[in-house]
C-alpha cells in the first residue's frame, strides 16, 4: 500500500509525509490500546478482552478497503492501532499465563514469532502478486477467527486467583493442566501466593489495582524492572522487526536498486521463516540465556557485515544477491533467539496483577520508538545511507544485550510466581519466602 500510494496510483494523490504519518500512525496510537488493554482485561477477564479488541480489526480491513483520501487511510490506520497495541500486550501476558512452566517459553515463540512470521510473509508476498485493497479483504478471515476462537477458552486461572476466585482459579486451572502433582503444586503456589498479595493489600488499603501500582511505584525491584525494559525495547527498535514487516518491499528495492524484490522478499521472509521454527526446536533444547545471547551477538556480527558490503557495493548483481543473503542470516538469528525470548521475558518479568499496567509504561517508549523509526526511516537513510543504519543499530543492540546479561536470570522451566518472587526478593523459593517476614515484599 506504501508503493502504491508513493506511485499515486488510482488517482490518490498524497504528500510523502502523509504516506509517512499513515505507516506510522498505527504504531504510535498503540500506545492506546495497550493502557484500554490494561483497563479492560484487569475487569473482565483475558477470554472477553481478546474477543472485544479483535472485532475493531474486522472494521479497519473494510474501512481500509474503500480508502481513497487521507481521512479514511488516517481512521482505518488509527482503528487497526488502538487494536493492534491491545491485543499485542494481551497475546504476550495471557499466553503465558495458559501454558505451564516448562513448555511456556516454546508456545510463546510460536505464538509471538512463528505464526507471526508466517502470516507476514505470506502478506508480503500476496502484497506484490494482488493488489493491497484484494489483500485487505484477505485480512478479514483471520481477524473473525479471532473473535471466534476465545468463545471456546476457559479464563485464565491466574487473572481468577488474582481476583480472589479460587474456586473458579482451581476449576480453570485444572481444565488446562490436569491434576498431575507438578500442576497441582504450582496450582497451589498460585493460590497461596495471590492470598497473600490479597491480604497484604487489605491490610495496607490498597486493594484496587491502581492503589497497588502506586505502591509498586515505591519499590526499587519496580523500576529495575522498568529499566531493563527500556533496555529491551532499545532492542526490538534497533533490531528492525517493526520495520521491515512494516516496509521490506520498500527496504529491499533501495537495497538492490531494483523493483522486481519477489525472489528477494520470498528469500528474505523465508530465511525469517526458517529462523523462527529453528527457535521452536533450540528453546526445548538449551537454556534460555544461552540461546538469548549466542544468537544475540551473532546476529549482530551478521549486521555489521552486512553494513560493510552495503558500504563497498559496486552495483554488480551478485552483490545485490549477497546482501540480500546476509539480510536473511540476520534475520534467521534474531528469530531464533532475541525476538521470541525477549518476548517471553516481558510475558513473565512483571507480577502478574500489574503486568499489564506495567507494560503500558514501558510501552510508551517502546510504541513511540517504534512509530519514530518508521517515520524517520527515509531520513535516517537518506543521512547515513543503509551502511550508517545498520551500523547505529548493531551498537544500540549490542549495549542492551550487555544490560539484560547482567540482569536476567535463567527463567526456563519456572513457574510465573518464582519469577515474580526473584525479581522482588532475588529468591526463587515462594514457600520460604511466603513462610517469613520478608512475604511484605510481595507488595
Amino acid at each position: 500500500m506504501v508503493r502504491s500510494l508513493q506511485k499515486k496510483e488510482e488517482g490518490i494523490d498524497l504528500s510523502d509525509g502523509q504516506i509517512s504519518l499513515i505507516a506510522s500512525i498505527l504504531t504510535l496510537v498503540c500506545l492506546i490500546g495497550i493502557g484500554l488493554a490494561a483497563c479492560v482485561t484487569d475487569k473482565i477477564g483475558r477470554r472477553w478482552s481478546v474477543i472485544i479488541f479483535n472485532i475493531p480489526i474486522i472494521i479497519q480491513w473494510i474501512i481500509l478497503y474503500f480508502s481513497y483520501n487521507m481521512f479514511l487511510f488516517m481512521l482505518s490506520r488509527v482503528i487497526a492501532g488502538i487494536s493492534a497495541g491491545a491485543i499485542t500486550a494481551l497475546t504476550i501476558f495471557v499466553s503465558s499465563e495458559y501454558t505451564n512452566p516448562k513448555t511456556r517459553a516454546f508456545y510463546l515463540n510460536m505464538i509471538t514469532t512463528a505464526a507471526p512470521a508466517l502470516g507476514t510473509s505470506l502478506g508480503h508476498s500476496i502484497g506484490i502478486v494482488l493488489q493491497w485493497r484484494t489483500v485487505a479483504l484477505i485480512g478479514i478471515i483471520p481477524a473473525i477467527l479471532a473473535v471466534v476462537i476465545p468463545f471456546f477458552w476457559v479464563e485464565s486461572p491466574h487473572w481468577l486467583a488474582s481476583k480472589g476466585r479460587f474456586e473458579e482459579c482451581e476449576i480453570a486451572f485444572r481444565q488446562l493442566h490436569g491434576n498431575k502433582l507438578n500442576s497441582e503444586r504450582e496450582l497451589q503456589m498460585i493460590i497461596k501466593m495471590e492470598k497473600t498479595k490479597l491480604k497484604l493489600a487489605n491490610e495496607t488499603n490498597c486493594t484496587p489495582t491502581l492503589k497497588r501500582l502506586f505502591a509498586a511505584f515505591k519499590r526499587k525491584y519496580f523500576w529495575s524492572l522498568i529499566l531493563m525494559s527500556v533496555f529491551m525495547d532499545a532492542y526490538f527498535t534497533a533490531a528492525g522487526k517493526l520495520v521491515f514487516s512494516t516496509l521490506a518491499t520498500v527496504i529491499l528495492e533501495d537495497i538492490t536498486g531494483t523493483s522486481d524484490v519477489l525472489m528477494y522478499t520470498l528469500l528474505v521472509d523465508g530465511f525469517i521463516v526458517v529462523g523462527s521454527c529453528m527457535s521452536c526446536y533450540l528453546i526445548r533444547k538449551t537454556s534460555l540465556r544461552t540461546l538469548l545471547f549466542s544468537a544475540g551477538f551473532f546476529a549482530n556480527v551478521v549486521l555489521v557485515v552486512l553494513s560493510a558490503c552495503l558500504y563497498f557495493s559496486n552495483g554488480q548483481n551478485y552483490f545485490k544477491w549477497i546482501n540480500v543473503v546476509l539480510l536473511a542470516m540476520y534475520f534467521i538469528s534474531i528469530n531464533a533467539g532475541p525476538y521470541p525470548l525477549l518476548e517471553a521475558i516481558y510475558s513473565e518479568m512483571f507480577p502478574l496483577e500489574l503486568k499489564v499496567y506495567s507494560f503500558t509504561l514501558s510501552g510508551v517508549l517502546l510504541m513511540s520508538s517504534l512509530a519514530s523509526t518508521i517515520m524517520l526511516l527515509p531520513l535516517m537513510v537518506s543521512t547515513m545511507g543503509y551502511h550508517g543504519l545498520f551500523l547505529l543499530n548493531a551498537a544500540i543492540m549490542s549495549i542492551s544485550l550487555v544490560y539484560i546479561w547482567f540482569r536476567l536470570p535463567e527463567t526456563k522451566g519456572r513457574t510465573l510466581q518464582e519469577i515474580e518472587m526473584y525479581f522482588k526478593t532475588n529468591n526463587f523459593d515462594v514457600d520460604e519466602i511466603l513462610s517469613t517476614e520478608q512475604s511484605k515484599a510481595l507488595m
